[in-house]
């Protein structure tokens, strides 16, 4: 099936549109700022650097893949005196080259494709690789992806001819994938499963990519933990018993997230493939995808980067199902949804996540910077009284500040309000304690840092606090110094 004019074909598959596509990617990383999750991650894995014990002095609930993925950049950027920033885009720029490159190299092994159809997928690639991601560039799902893809690739293959130790390296770099997060194995595990009833025979099951990529899992996630033993005796508790169950509400999940448009997507595919005899690599985009819209629901945050991988490799799985109709043009339902549905779906595909945003650099509080800088002093030491990262991240490192405090912000205090709602009351004392350790820890890091500016969320957040015996006088010798809208900027009197 072909939707296209010979002028759109022509446009599709040109080497000038990938060229294009890969300057417009650089210049809206140059012109936007990385996001609070991996201004985050940066920064932990520099405390670590600089000797913070790692879920003890520094913590967060996830792996210690989620900030070894970054310290590469960490410390090409202190031997070479450059921003972290630019080196973290660098580095998965030059990542994303490297599994685009192995991928390409992998699949064709698989189907026969003209050159037109090699350009395409490329420029396909750069643009969802590169440009859709925006704000939720680097993050650790984007990474993710780019790491399972040379699997997906081998998986792709239909004679599963490429060199073994091309398939054995494809996937370990899918096992990098599943130590970020161990969600991520059902985007493996899911394709490996309908690729055994595609061709009813558990020998599919027994490809070296997937024996590689199980392996690589265990020893790299194994191997985290042994370094970083806190993570397995405080984090990891933490992450079961509050991180993980504080799911969003359902309204609001299917209402703020892109589930419904995942499943519209998803819908129409399943519509325009009825009939047709679906090419492996179809199958395998469509399986991985599910396993990380799976992953997605499970996590249960509804947010844009943990849907990110979903939403993409559903496209890819579209875009296999055109370029295989090509050879065999078809009208009616699949035609239209085709050029209805995935058509503006793939254009729209930088919406999904943050080309506004990113393109106009804008704050994650809007005033808060420029609030701050007004009376904060050079290089500012900065600790938040808020429920959410984004207060802390990347305001401090935007004004090449230091962040005082463990944890990114009161993340456990938030949750446990939300599951207090429902729990027992054994579950009930757990939780209390869990709040109880959170706010002391927060009153602990404020004494012993002594931040030049504390940013609270706003001033119920900041007097419900403060009224905590944990945090007994926790702002003393601390003025109200100005106001970003709610926010409050307190700052240490000199």
């Amino acid at each position: 099936m072909s939707i296209e004019s010979d002028g759109l074909a022509q446009l599709s598959s040109s080497p000038l549109l990938g060229a294009a596509l890969a300057v417009v990617a650089v210049a809206q990383q140059l012109i936007g700022h990385i996001d609070c999750d991996v201004s985050w991650f940066s920064t932990f894995a520099e405390k670590v650097l600089d000797g913070r014990v790692a879920y003890v002095e520094v913590s967060d609930p996830n792996p210690p893949a989620a900030f070894l993925s970054l310290m590469p950049a960490v410390l090409l950027a202190r031997a070479l005196h450059l921003p972290t920033e630019a080196l973290v885009a660098a580095l998965v720029f030059l990542a994303a080259v490297g599994s685009i490159g192995f991928s390409f190299l992998l699949l064709r092994h698989g189907a026969a494709r003209d050159r037109r159809e090699w350009m395409q997928l490329l420029n396909a690639a750069i643009f969802l690789l590169l440009v859709a991601p925006e704000i939720v560039f680097a993050e650790r799902e984007h990474i993710a992806l780019l790491a399972l893809l040379p699997l997906l690739a081998a998986l792709a293959e239909e004679r599963a001819s490429a060199p073994r130790l091309a398939r054995i390296v494809a996937g370990i770099c899918g096992g990098l994938a599943v130590a970020m997060k161990p969600h991520f194995i059902l985007a493996i595990a899911l394709p490996a499963l309908a690729l055994a009833l595609r061709e009813r025979s558990v020998r599919a099951l027994l490809r070296a990519e997937l024996g590689a990529a199980a392996l690589a899992s265990v020893v790299v996630t194994g191997a985290t933990l042994i370094a970083f033993p806190a993570y397995v005796g405080e984090a990891l508790p933490l992450a079961l018993e509050v991180y993980g169950p504080a799911r969003d509400d359902l309204a609001h999940f299917l209402a703020h997230s892109l589930a419904l448009a995942y499943l519209a997507l998803l819908a129409g595919f399943l519509v325009a493939a009825r009939g047709a005899a679906l090419g492996r690599a179809s199958v395998v985009a469509l399986a991985a995808s599910l396993g990380f819209f799976a992953a997605f629901l499970l996590q249960g945050k509804g947010w844009m980067n943990h849907a990110y991988p979903a939403m993409v490799l559903l496209l890819f799985a579209w875009i296999f199902l055109v370029l295989r109709d090509r050879a065999a043009p078809v009208a009616g339902l699949r035609a239209a949804l085709t050029k209805f549905l995935f058509a503006p779906a793939l254009l729209a595909a930088p919406a999904y996540f943050g080309i506004v945003e990113q393109l106009t650099d804008r704050e994650e509080h809007e005033g808060l910077l420029a609030a701050v800088a007004a009376v904060a002093p050079p290089h500012p030491r900065i600790a938040t009284i808020a429920s959410q990262l984004d207060f802390g991240h990347p305001l401090t490192r935007r004004l090449a500040g230091e962040w005082v405090g463990r944890q990114n912000a009161l993340f456990v205090t938030a949750a446990v309000g939300r599951l207090l709602e429902t729990a027992g009351p054994e579950r009930r004392q757990r939780l209390e304690a869990r709040r109880s350790a959170d706010l002391a820890a927060l009153a602990e890091d404020i004494r012993v840092g002594r931040p030049d500016i504390i940013v609270a969320e706003d001033r119920a957040t900041r007097e419900w606090v403060l009224k905590r015996p944990e945090m007994a006088g926790a702002l003393d010798g601390y003025r109200l110094a100005k106001q970003a809208a709610d926010i409050e900027i307190w700052r240490r009197a000199e």
